[in-house]
């Protein structure tokens, strides 16, 4: 991820940016929520399912 200037509001390669000169700090990354965790779950599982019918009805 790039460093990003909140003063300037532009992305900086170094610690400090160039345009406005204050420091960047390096960005932090937050957890998946466990809601959406949860839901791609629940949907490969229904894919999975209804791979599984397809595969039935082709059959017969």
């Amino acid at each position: 991820m790039a460093k990003w200037c909140t003063t300037c509001d532009r992305p900086v390669e170094g610690t400090t940016c160039e345009v406005c000169g204050h420091s960047v700090e390096e960005p932090t990354r937050e957890p998946v929520p466990w809601r959406w965790r949860f839901f791609i779950v629940v949907t490969i599982i229904y894919l999975i399912w209804r791979l599984y019918q397809l595969i039935s009805w082709l059959s017969h």
